[in-house]
């Protein structure tokens, strides 16, 4: 299933779906927001909130959350199944809770000793594996998930601040967003060029298309590459984008 819209939170907890029309809701948050994920249809959108608060709108289903979890470190990223109903959601130190049919095949914890903090998860097109990525560009791998390569491979990452990540449908790379608005590759995928070509931005999220990618930055701007469409944002609107899913 290939999904064209994407969904935006705002600073003034504004739920934002862009898809063949706009539509909007304000929601009710006990917390600081700290990520959002579209479900597998497109439809409904998580939101995780940094006390491990997790709520549901559109067709997305609230399966349990981590508040009454005893947590070493603070949630940091949620994302739902592309297969069914479920979804998961990691901490900084990149432990792994899942939910509905998510299946839980170890994190960061279980295979690394230490890692830089870990800021996204990323499933497999066929949910039976993830990656997460840490903010220096570390990737650890889990399932059928492939690995292609880390961003220290390609360069010195001291200066580097990873905000996003993305795989392709086919597993056979990914790519990497700074905080800067810098697009990385590694393995087998296209780069079409990143905001960071035309001067510095305070990049937030990055959305993944066959034939191209979206780059979201704090303003609200959205800048497409390749064949994919721009479906609107809310830039102008003097608010800043938190999440983008």
């Amino acid at each position: 299933m290939t999904l064209r819209g994407y969904w935006m939170l705002t600073s003034d907890d504004r739920l934002m779906h862009f898809h063949d029309a706009v539509s909007e809701m304000f929601i009710d948050l006990t917390t600081r927001p700290v990520a959002i994920a579209t479900t597998r249809d497109g439809q409904g959108c998580l939101v995780l909130e940094s006390n491990g608060h997790i709520q549901g709108f559109g067709t997305a289903r609230v399966l349990g959350d981590l508040r009454a979890l005893n947590l070493v470190a603070p949630p940091v990223d949620i994302v739902a199944s592309p297969t069914g109903v479920g979804y998961w959601v990691i901490d900084l130190e990149g432990s792994v809770f899942s939910f509905g049919n998510a299946a839980f095949l170890d994190g960061v914890p279980q295979v690394a000793e230490r890692s830089a903090s870990a800021v996204r998860i990323e499933p497999t097109s066929s949910s039976d594996g993830y990656w997460i990525v840490d903010a220096r560009g570390g990737v650890h791998t889990f399932g059928t998930a492939s690995f292609h390569g880390a961003l220290a491979d390609q360069q010195s990452v001291e200066a580097v601040r990873i905000v996003d990540f993305a795989a392709e449908a086919n597993g056979r790379g990914y790519l990497f967003l700074d905080c800067d608005g810098r697009v990385y590759t590694a393995g087998e995928v296209d780069y079409f060029g990143s905001p960071a070509d035309l001067g510095r931005v305070d990049a937030v999220g990055l959305i993944n298309r066959p034939g191209g990618y979206l780059v979201v930055d704090a303003r609200g701007a959205v800048t497409a590459f390749g064949d994919v469409a721009n479906l609107g944002s809310p830039v102008g609107s003097g608010v800043t984008v938190l999440a983008v899913g």
